[in-house]
């Protein structure tokens, strides 16, 4: 499976991105999101974009301009991550099949860029906030902060996937997020992963996170 070194030009800076690609022709493209404080050769990160790739599916990681607390914003997260589906979306072995996959403040950047790209067919939210909480109050005034009004005018598929085990982002974050998308008449399925904490580990956890993500995306990009 090989991997490729890119540039991700955002304003005047240029990130450096990791992209996966499969042994052969890829369905389609996605950019992998980490979360607040984390970084893309995190575990689950660079397992997530294994198995995608294994799956037939690109995937591109990278970090944010400002990854560590407390400058981190949706708004810079936001502006990163698209500047990530521009890779793929001009990159000549990925077809135009594009999706998202965010990790919990990773994956509030993923509700805000499907809602805002018509071009995302499929979108991934994995422990993502829903609204700001106690672990993250420093999004509590920051203006994007609307993560469920901006994914009800997705046109894409919406997975949203929790650990069982999660203690950080509560799964009534996901309840919220599929009540929303529901009302919206956006497809969307909500998964547990049995024993999975906040990051899907341990090991066997984050596999079976890993699996189901990659056959979802392939799935529905194919569609």
């Amino acid at each position: 499976m090989p991997t490729q070194r890119v540039g991700i030009r955002v304003e005047d800076t240029e990130l450096d991105g990791v992209l996966h690609l499969p042994d052969t022709g890829a369905v389609g493209g996605t950019a992998v999101l980490h979360g607040f404080g984390g970084h893309p050769d995190q575990p689950h990160i660079v397992a997530t974009c294994q198995a995608l790739a294994n799956a037939g599916v690109a995937a591109l990681r990278f970090a944010y301009r400002d990854h560590q607390p407390p400058r981190m914003t949706l708004a810079s997260g936001l502006a990163d991550a698209a500047g990530a589906i521009r890779v793929l979306k001009a990159h000549p072995d990925v077809p135009e099949r594009l999706g998202v996959v965010g990790f919990s403040f990773g994956g509030t950047v993923a509700a805000l860029v499907a809602g805002r790209d018509s071009r995302i067919r499929a979108a991934v939210l994995a422990a993502a906030p829903a609204v700001a909480g106690p672990h993250f109050t420093a999004w509590s005034n920051d203006e994007t902060w609307k993560p469920m009004a901006e994914l009800s005018r997705t046109r894409a598929r919406v997975l949203l996937i929790w650990g069982s085990r999660d203690s950080q982002v509560p799964f009534e974050n996901a309840e919220r997020y599929a009540a929303v998308l529901s009302q919206a008449r956006v497809p969307n399925r909500i998964l547990t992963i049995e024993g999975a904490d906040h990051d899907f580990a341990p090991a066997g956890a984050r596999a079976k996170m890993t699996e189901t993500v990659a056959e979802w995306m392939r799935e529905t990009l194919q569609a």
